[in-house]
């Protein structure tokens, strides 16, 4: 008979090529008997040491029954009678057998790369590590000493190896392992990565050391930006560009815990997935259906590496007309994209993804609906479904889970000693046995019991669940006996919380998704402050609210924050709370004067992180007639429609505020996004018609913020005549001076400096540039506004390395102010390669797959992109062609139609005779758009 033993990174035991199954250690502590033999030399122990080990709060006499029971179990485990052998004192496992064990392997290995030396023999050994040893069994004391030792030696593999980045993401907090890995990226001259790690690092080191790194990793960041800006090819180690649109477009959420008792779900899901395009798991609320689809994503994730995977959270989604919303933002999709379902059907049918639709039940006609769109829109897409009962579409596969069975005493005892320390509770314990099958073996009742251990024990949690654990009846005649059980528990966690912890669960309630201390200081009535802080820890210490530290916010888990929500609407303070809410989102949104709101980045990046709380706001706001927070919350938002949401919803917020009795002054504010939205979205019929009617209005109100920005826009709607725009323009810099704007006198003279590039004038263009985009502005919109019309000069004069300098700088504002890179800046790197002579082709395909995954298909952009390629090889004639194309086309969601003017006029015009530019560029208005980009490779 041969054995193997596996430790590291789980437990499993294979006979002569059979692996056990992981039903058959019906005890805990049989388990744990062979991992402690495996783990010695000769796998074998004195009886004492063993009995120390498992039972050390036991006498050598009262542990020996138990030791008797544990050899039994492994022995009918194992399949042989001479598995354990106790004799003489000592303990043995498999005495007569071949037994080899993956911890003395990956020793023996590491042994042998120490005396070799080499990286590759120290990559070899390091490969044998796959993880800790038994993750499962973290809070046991005698793991911990071979766990740190097991650990360190492939740590020192890794860096003998100089597998940095593996190091590093096994040890953050090592200093020496971060530089080393900052080093390697400098001696193969990759400057963005090299930059990348040393900021990934100085927030690490502040946020968990509180300190700042020291001296050698600033010596290393000046040589990072000495160094030339390399080719934007995919950099070994780094992220992948996605090579289709919308790769991954939300994050799946990192695993947390082991999945325990859904093993055979998972397989039987993963199966699905192959014959059928939609799957639904099915089950009542806490029973996993939600953890064992993130199981199902992730393992298809590592399977697949062309399978894009989107998970679609559709818990805070509240109206059946919002799914579709809510699928194009995990999506990435925009425009169109994000309200029709057809338009989104199209973008996501033909691909070959994974979406996950979570927590469809109160949604099932509309997720319904998009589900049939996108299956009929293509043969690749697959979905899976999570929802308390099936969505009934054509060639639906459902899988229903329930009960975990047996292992749910294995979840309650490992979710204990994770919550109150070792010995907490153990799985063979009959009386946890017993408390599991009262809890309906579900995952959240069991998880939310095992969290009262924390200030119970074991027989006061079973006392006092014998005493409130009963089926709710009459209440919820739909309900089914577990969805009633869970209730039940809900219930009985609740009524375990003083007055004043109930009182504020109940008000989380009115949360639509995750939301920071601030917003719960806001709802919690006259709750003290200081008192409301220690509440909310006191929940998350409960498992009742959620705590992510990274982002410093909460949620409730969905079927709590239903509970939750129904606490409130029967304590009939919906309507309270929800305006106690409201009223924060707006006070949030008058932090500044309107015209700094209008301008922040930082205002737009808290509105993202509050998405959901921000569009509860806005409705309020409009429901209960208070236009002026309305317009308040949309100024707040503004910014966030340039850069991370839709210019659709900005263009629905606008039509609803418009279709109102606006006051004067709300009514100019609201011509002003207006104008801002016609512009982003290259709509310029929009923004001069808003803007004619702001100006009218602008002269009869004492604002003179919102006057210098209908003056700006007044300078932009006369772009066809660039010296009477610039007139007006120059005429908005004096209104901003006498305002005391600077933020807008900087936007104005952006946006002046080029016009006048449209001009041709150029004599003293170079010293008005230098000193907006050296201005210490902070990096709202006047300073985003600032880099790009840099950007356009450097453009129009063939500069690669500036514009890639340019944009440099737009990336970094972009992620100081908590805002993410879009389709625009991968668009502005392609034309930055264009300029400096490389090859920009895979760029432009990325960044053309990006947009059209967020909704963008104005191929005129890309027809645009190809003549200013043209002109930067001197080929005139072709890009007087491309440029006719583009031009003859609608160019929507950009401001592209700025581009195009000065390329055709200062760039490309100058270099042909009229006659032959007319002609050339009339022959460009008869071709295809399509065509064209197909001829070019996109």
């Amino acid at each position: 008979m041969r054995v193997h033993i596996r430790l590291l990174g789980g437990f499993d035991v294979t006979v002569d090529d059979r692996t056990i199954p992981a039903r058959s250690w019906r005890r805990r502590s049989a388990a744990g008997l062979v991992k402690l033999l495996a783990l010695q030399p000769g796998h074998r122990l004195l009886r004492e040491q063993v009995v120390d080990a498992l039972w050390p709060d036991l006498l050598l006499d009262e542990a020996a029954p138990r030791l008797h029971v544990a050899a039994h179990y492994a022995r009918s485990a194992l399949g042989c009678r001479d598995a354990v052998v106790l004799a003489g004192g000592t303990v043995s496992l498999l005495p007569s057998t071949d037994v080899t064990v993956d911890v003395a392997e990956f020793e023996r290995s590491a042994d042998a790369a120490r005396a070799d030396g080499r990286p590759e023999t120290a990559a070899d050994a390091a490969a044998r590590y796959p993880g800790p040893l038994l993750p499962e069994d973290l809070y046991e004391p005698w793991t911990e000493e071979p766990r740190e030792r097991l650990r360190v030696r492939h740590l020192e593999l890794l860096r003998a190896a100089g597998r940095y980045e593996e190091l590093v993401a096994a040890d953050p907090l090592d200093e020496d392992a971060q530089l080393a890995l900052v080093r390697d990226h400098l001696r193969q001259g990759r400057r963005q990565s090299a930059l990348r790690a040393l900021d990934g690092m100085a927030d690490l080191f502040r946020r968990e050391l509180g300190v700042e790194p020291g001296p050698a990793a600033v010596a290393l960041r000046r040589k990072a930006e000495s160094l030339p800006v390399e080719e934007a090819a995919p950099e070994q180690g780094s992220a992948p560009v996605p090579s289709a649109p919308g790769r991954r477009r939300t994050p799946l959420p990192a695993e947390r815990t082991r999945l325990i008792g859904r093993g055979a779900d998972l397989e039987a899901v993963a199966a699905l997935l192959d014959p059928h395009r939609i799957v639904t798991i099915t089950g009542p609320g806490g029973a996993g259906k939600s953890t064992l689809a993130l199981a199902v994503a992730r393992r298809l994730r590592s399977e697949s590496a062309d399978t894009d995977v989107i998970l679609a959270e559709l818990a805070p989604v509240r109206e059946e007309g919002d799914v579709v919303r809510a699928v194009a933002e995990a999506a990435g999709v925009q425009g169109e994209g994000a309200v029709l379902p057809a338009t989104l059907a199209v973008n996501l049918g033909p691909r070959r993804v994974l979406l996950v639709l979570d927590n469809c039940e109160h949604l099932l006609d509309a997720s319904a609906a998009l589900v049939d769109a996108i299956l009929d829109a293509g043969p690749r897409a697959r979905i899976l479904v999570t929802s308390r009962e099936p969505l009934r579409v054509d060639g639906e596969a459902v899988h229903r889970i329930g009960s975990l069975g047996p292992e749910s005493s294995e979840l309650f005892a490992e979710r204990a000693v994770a919550a109150a320390g070792p010995g907490a509770a153990t799985a063979d314990d009959p009386r946890v046995v017993h408390l599991c099958e009262r809890l309906d073996g579900l995952p959240l009742a069991i998880e939310l019991a095992a969290a009262q251990l924390r200030h119970l024990s074991l027989q006061e949690l079973i006392d006092r669940l014998d005493d409130r654990l009963t089926l709710l009846v009459g209440g919820r005649p739909k309900a089914g006996q577990r969805h009633s059980a869970l209730t039940a528990t809900i219930e009985w966690s609740h009524r375990l919380l003083s007055g004043d912890a109930r009182s504020l669960f109940d008000r989380l309630g009115v949360f639509p998704a995750s939301f920071d201390l601030d917003a719960v200081q806001a709802v919690a009535g006259e709750l003290d402050p200081g008192q409301v802080t220690n509440l909310l820890g006191d929940l998350v210490t409960k498992s009742l609210v959620v705590h992510d530290p990274a982002q410093h916010r909460y949620r409730l888990l969905e079927t709590l924050r239903l509970f939750a929500a129904r606490r409130l609407v029967d304590s009939g303070r919906t309507r309270e709370v929800t305006e106690l809410l409201r009223r924060d989102v707006v006070a949030r949104c008058r932090t500044m004067p309107r015209v700094r709101i209008w301008l922040s980045a930082s205002m737009a990046a808290r509105s993202r992180d509050d998405l959901e709380n921000v569009r509860l706001a806005f409705e309020a706001s409009l429901e209960r007639g208070d236009l002026t927070a309305a317009v308040d919350v949309a100024l707040g938002i503004s910014t966030l429609w340039r850069n991370a949401v839709s210019y659709t919803e900005g263009r629905r917020w606008v039509a609803a505020l418009r279709a109102r009795d606006l006051s004067p002054p709300d009514r100019l504010w609201t011509l002003i996004l207006a104008a801002d939205v016609g512009l982003g979205s290259g709509d310029p019929r929009m923004m001069r018609d808003a803007t004619a009617e702001a100006t009218a209005l602008s002269a009869q109100l004492d604002d003179p913020g919102a006057a210098v920005i209908t003056a700006i826009y007044d300078g932009l709607v006369q772009f066809s005549t660039p010296a009477r725009a610039v007139l007006r323009l120059e005429d908005a810099c004096a209104r901003a001076r006498a305002a005391g704007e600077p933020g807008l006198e900087r936007l104005a003279r952006a946006f002046r400096v080029v016009l006048l590039r449209l001009l041709g004038r150029t004599d003293g263009l170079g010293e008005e540039i230098d000193a907006l985009v050296e201005a210490d502005s902070g990096s709202d919109y006047d300073r985003y506004i600032c880099i790009w019309s840099a950007s356009l000069v450097a453009l129009v004069d063939r500069d690669g390395p500036r514009q890639r300098q340019l944009m440099d700088a737009q990336l970094a504002d972009l992620m100081a102010s908590g805002l993410r890179e879009n389709w625009l800046t991968m668009y502005w790197e392609a034309l930055a390669m264009i300029g400096g002579g490389e090859d920009y082709l895979p760029q432009l395909r990325r960044a053309r797959q990006r947009a059209e995954a967020e909704g963008r298909h104005a191929e005129a952009d890309w027809v645009l992109a190809l003549g200013y390629a043209a002109a930067c090889r001197d080929e005139w004639e072709q890009a007087a062609e491309l440029l006719g194309a583009a031009g003859g086309a609608l160019q929507r969601d950009t401001a592209s139609f700025i581009h195009h003017a000065l390329l055709r006029e200062q760039l490309v015009r100058p270099r042909l005779e009229p006659d032959a530019f007319a002609a050339v560029t009339a022959r460009g208005r008869g071709q295809s758009l399509s065509v064209l980009l197909d001829e070019h490779g996109l």
